[in-house]
Parts: C-alpha cells; sequence; structure tokens
C-alpha cells in the first residue's frame, strides 16, 4: 500500500486548523524565524498546540525553518530546533545544509524545494545523508520524476501540485538581493517577478513595453494526480503560507476529494496517510480562489502532442477567477452576458477587452434580464471576457464553519463483574474504561436513554459509528454516570491516537558529518555561489563532499557574472522564436534586455538545456 499525503500550508494557527478540518494529511507552517516567508512566523507554543491537535488525527507537522543562515544565528536556530522538537514537530523543512553539522535532535529533516532538488545525484546525496523527503523542483516533469526516484531506496518525493509559481529555479534566484537587497534565500524576495518591464534588444528597439514579462499564472495539477503518483510522488504540495483562511479551506477541500476519488479506486494499491472523515459545507472550486490564470507549468514538456506552454501572463498579476462568459451588449452601468450566470451584489469583476485591456469593478446587483449593473459606468465593448474574481457568497460561506473532521468509533457499554466498561475502538485502536460499582436492578429497563447519552462526544475529534449496550441483568446506571464514563473514555482515546503517532525519523540524536565524510568525491557540488554558502558550518559540509574550495553566497559576496535568474520560461519561445519549434530567424538584435527605468537586465537563451538566464549589465 503506498500512502499518499495531501500537505496543506497555514500561515498561523488557525489556517492550520481550517487545513486539517478540510482535508489535509499534513501541514507545513513557519518557525519564529528563519523560514522562508519572512511575513508568516508562528510561535513555538502555538505550533506545540498544533501538534497535539494534529498528531489524534495522524495528521504531521512540518516546520518551515529554510532560509540560509548566517554565522551570527547558528546558535540561536540550533536552540529552536529543539524546542521544536519538544514542542512535537514532525519534520524540519531545511534549505541550509550547515544545519546538518549541528547536534540534532531526532527529528526528520525534509529538503526545502530551496536546496534545487531537480537532479538524481541532488536525491541521492540527501538521502545518503539522512533526509527524509525532498521537495522537488516544480519544472521537472512526470519522466523526470520518474527516473530520480527509481533510484532512491527510501526518500519520499514531495511536489507541488497547487498555487503560485517562482518563475525561476528555486534557490537560483538572486534578481531581488541584486535590485532590492531584499533576498529571498533569506525569505524577503521582493517579488520582482510580478513588476512590469519593457522588452528592448540590443540596437534599442521596443518589442514590448509596461508588461509583466517574468509575472507566472497559478500552477494546476489537478487533472494530473495520477501521472505524479505513477511517476512516484507521496506528498502532494500546495503553496500559499501567505494566503488567507478561505483559499487554505478551498483548496484543501478540493484536492482532498480528488485523492480520495484516487484512493476509492485502488484501494489495494493506496491508502490515507491520516485517518478521520471530513465532511464539507460547500462544494469545493479552485476558479474560485485566488488565481492568475492557471499553468501545468511545463508538466507535459518533451511531449510531442503537448508542447511547452505559455506559463506567464504578462497583462496582469492580479487574481484572474472564474469565467463568467462575453459581454453582448452594455448600456451605461449594466451588460448582458452571452451566458447564464449566478452574479450578485458585492461580487468583484474582471474584463479582458478585445484589445487586451485589463479593467476592473464590482457587482451592484442584477436587473430581471438578466443584465449586470456595475458600481460604475464603463463602455465595454462587444466580446468582453468577464471574470469573477471575487465570489460574495461562496465567501461569506468559507467565513463559517465549512467542515468537520472526526475519527468514526465503535462503542461498547458491558458488564463486569462489580461493575461496567466502556470500550472505544477506532481501528486497530482500543481502549477501555471501567467504573466499579453495584448497581441495583432498573425498575423500568431501557437501553435508548443510555444510548442517547453516550452518543454525546461533545467537541471531541470522535464520532459514533456503531454503539451495542451488553448489559444482560439490566442495572439502573445513572445517566450523569454514564456521561462521565463516555468523557473518560474519550479522554483514553485520544490521548492513545495521540500515542501511536509516530513520526518517521531514521536518525538518531546527534551529528551528521560523519555520513557527509563517506560522501567525499562521490558527489560534485557547485563550486560557485549557486551553493548559497552563508555560514561557517555550511563550509564545513561542503568540505567535507569536496576538496574544491567553494564560493560563498551571493548575499556575502556579490558576482559581478552572476546568472541573477535561472529559468524555464523562454521570453524567446514566448515571441515564438523557440528553435526547438521554428525554423524561423529571430528579427531582433541579441542580447535582449529587460528594462525597468535605469536597470537593464540582459537575457541569453541556452537552448540545449533549454533554460533562459538574467544578467546584470554594466550599463545598469
Amino acid at each position: 500500500m503506498k500512502s499518499l499525503e495531501l500537505l496543506a500550508p497555514a500561515k498561523d494557527l488557525q489556517t492550520a486548523r481550517e487545513a486539517i478540518l478540510h482535508g489535509a494529511d499534513a501541514v507545513y507552517i513557519g518557525a519564529p524565524k528563519f523560514g522562508a516567508r519572512q511575513a508568516a512566523p508562528v510561535s513555538v507554543d502555538d505550533i506545540a498546540t498544533l501538534c497535539r491537535e494534529a498528531h489524534i488525527f495522524g495528521v504531521r507537522i512540518f516546520v518551515a525553518l529554510n532560509t540560509i543562515l548566517y554565522d551570527d544565528e547558528l546558535a540561536e536556530v540550533e536552540r529552536l530546533i529543539w524546542q521544536l522538537y519538544r514542542a512535537g514537530a514532525d519534520a524540519l523543512i531545511i534549505q541550509d545544509m550547515g544545519i546538518t553539522e549541528m547536534h540534532l535532535p531526532p527529528i526528520a529533516l525534509h529538503a526545502s524545494t530551496q536546496c534545487h532538488n531537480n537532479e538524481a545525484e541532488q536525491l541521492n546525496r540527501l538521502e545518503q545523508l539522512g533526509f527524509e523527503q525532498a521537495v522537488l523542483a516544480r519544472e521537472l516533469n512526470p519522466a523526470e520524476i520518474k527516473c530520480m526516484g527509481e533510484q532512491l531506496k527510501f526518500m519520499r518525493l514531495e511536489a507541488f501540485i497547487h498555487g503560485a509559481i517562482c518563475v525561476s529555479y528555486s534557490g537560483r534566484c538572486y534578481l531581488s538581493q541584486y535590485a532590492k537587497g531584499r533576498s529571498a534565500n533569506r525569505g524577503a524576495c521582493a517579488q520582482m517577478c510580478r513588476m512590469t518591464y519593457d522588452l528592448v534588444d540590443s540596437s534599442g528597439q521596443v518589442i514590448m513595453q509596461e508588461k509583466h514579462l517574468l509575472s507566472p499564472k497559478d500552477m494546476n495539477r489537478s487533472e494530473h494526480l495520477h501521472e505524479l503518483i505513477a511517476a512516484g510522488i507521496s506528498s502532494f504540495k500546495i503553496e500559499g503560507r501567505l494566503k488567507g483562511i478561505s483559499y487554505v479551506k478551498n483548496v484543501t477541500a478540493f484536492y482532498r476529494r480528488a485523492l480520495d476519488r484516487i484512493i476509492a479506486e485502488h484501494p489495494d494499491k493506496y491508502s490515507r496517510s491520516s485517518r478521520g472523515i471530513t465532511r464539507l459545507a460547500f462544494m469545493p472550486d479552485l476558479s474560485k480562489s485566488f488565481n492568475r490564470g492557471f499553468t501545468a507549468n511545463f508538466f507535459r514538456r518533451g511531449s510531442a502532442e503537448h508542447p511547452n506552454e505559455n506559463v506567464v501572463n504578462i497583462n496582469t498579476p492580479k487574481s484572474l477567477g472564474e469565467s463568467m462568459g462575453r459581454v453582448v451588449r452594455t448600456r451605461q452601468n449594466t451588460f448582458v452576458l452571452d451566458a447564464s450566470h449566478d452574479l450578485t451584489n458585492g461580487d468583484g469583476l474582471l474584463f479582458i477587452t478585445p484589445n487586451g485591456e485589463y479593467l476592473g469593478a464590482s457587482v451592484n446587483g442584477t436587473e430581471a434580464n438578466g443584465a449586470v449593473e456595475l458600481n460604475k459606468r464603463m463602455n465595454l465593448p462587444a466580446g468582453t471576457e468577464v471574470f469573477r474574481n471575487y465570489d460574495l457568497h461562496f465567501e461569506q460561506t468559507l467565513s463559517h464553519r465549512s467542515a468537520t473532521r472526526h475519527i468514526p468509533i465503535d462503542m461498547v457499554l458491558r458488564r463486569i463483574p462489580h461493575g461496567i466498561a466502556l470500550d472505544f475502538t477506532a481501528g486497530d485502536i482500543a481502549v477501555s474504561r471501567s467504573l466499579f460499582a453495584d448497581f441495583e436492578p432498573a425498575k423500568t429497563y431501557r437501553s435508548e436513554p443510555m444510548i442517547e447519552a453516550l452518543k454525546k462526544l461533545g467537541d471531541t475529534a470522535l464520532e459514533v459509528a456503531s454503539i451495542r449496550v451488553d448489559l444482560p441483568h439490566e442495572p439502573f446506571i445513572p445517566l450523569s454516570v454514564l456521561s462521565q464514563l463516555r468523557r473518560e473514555t474519550a479522554e483514553l482515546m485520544e490521548r492513545a491516537l495521540r500515542h501511536v503517532h509516530a513520526p518517521v525519523v531514521r536518525r538518531e540524536s546527534g551529528f551528521m558529518p560523519e555520513k557527509a565524510q563517506t560522501l567525499r568525491g562521490l558527489f560534485t557540488p557547485e563550486t560557485d555561489y549557486c551553493a548559497n554558502i552563508s555560514n561557517r558550518l555550511a563550509r564545513q559540509h561542503y568540505s567535507r563532499l569536496t576538496p574544491v574550495t567553494l564560493a560563498p553566497a551571493y548575499e556575502l559576496k556579490p558576482d559581478a557574472k552572476a546568472a541573477l535568474m535561472t529559468t524555464k520560461h523562454c521570453i524567446r519561445r514566448m515571441l515564438g522564436y523557440c528553435t526547438a519549434e521554428t525554423t524561423r530567424s529571430m528579427p531582433y538584435a541579441e542580447p535582449l534586455f529587460l528594462v525597468q527605468g535605469n536597470e537593464r537586465i540582459r537575457l541569453t537563451f541556452d537552448c540545449g538545456d533549454c533554460v533562459m538566464r538574467l544578467y546584470a549589465t554594466s550599463e545598469s
């Protein structure tokens, strides 16, 4: 049986709780410091509370500690790791290899996608170092994932399936550090990819003006889950540690249902990695949560029938939403669609006119003939595409209790010598609580009131699947006594469920350097700034792997010749001049430049490796 894990994001304790209720098998959340999202720190106390609540359901909690570190932070990080271990965290998601040189508790290590996990050699090294799980680069296709996974013995593979995309290979973007002094590897990305640029050739010809040339759409691989499973993915990751609670609810619930369908189709092959039944009070719909339009992000790359798609939206980085149809006609502040709709007062709309202009408005109301009244006068040409990027009714539904999750139990109330016992069973976990008392015979014996009293499990994580009352001598048992027995047995069961939760850790407490030493010469880590070495322990780690001296991180010593970004997104291809797809020569004088104010970023196209790189220029 292959265990499939749905991994949801959370920016705080409340969002994490909702992710669990809506079906997450695991949740990843930021540490108090040193996470790749500086705006989403979570206290150790909140993480401890979350672990206690999550482990009842067998839900694992992964803590993101995935920035590169500086020397003066190492001692604090080591103390924090021990605090997170004692809080009950199941794993740490890390980027900085200096952490492997610390004195660590026996907590699982997961390699962040910031580690640039896109080659078999990298994954093999991580596995031999003792990493339990690796977050793969988003750019990999099924064939590449399968080939890499077949060389591993135990390390689980994790892949993003939904959410915002870094246009650059993760861990290989230095544009924010170069332009704004804010390091993406330190959790302070300035989102340079979401800004507008002019595209200019070397002769000065302006090819495009003020376009979002590096701004990708959002990932949606909901139609490719079977292929990801077949390729070897065990953990399915939703992006979004900065997203709102309604996004986490909706997207988690959608993928919970999708994975459950696959498990139901193949019960002999796949199983869930957590327990509990989730019930929803709404119908999940990915188009109703924030999205910039969807892309599978090169998932079909290399397939003749599915050439590389255009992954960016050059017109806007804002949410697109769900398609509602096209404008047939307009009059003052109303318009008529070519399709039926359920638009209502307060909905937010995005319009794309036939000439490519993006406009926004909100709904004031609808008329009897279906015409939509806007909050302002707009001259929308016929054929304008209409998208709803804010569904007021849907958001209101999600603002209330929109899901429950319970573990079904079988309950037996039985007679024992000199008393009664209450048994709870959930799968292969069973607990029993006894009460010793000499109960008098009942004058009128009725089991129904006892059953009703036993059903009331309140705010516990449990729900009754079945109840059997086995009391042959028909004793009189006060309902208050039964209620107390039920509460005590429920507490026992919840403690038992937490107790059986065991993190997957193949490492003892202590240091890992001896493992790195055995790998010396077997691997060839990058010798330039791309190794992101920013502290003495990271240098120590890599010195065990190779005799070659590695360069310091770009953040410590900016390299004037550094590739500021390495990306699969190719502007040459976007223009229609990919050398693999056409024999047409590009009519623009190379190199091409992205221009923003006084900044000029030079583009190079490595067609052999199918990547584009961005470089600073002396003119900047």
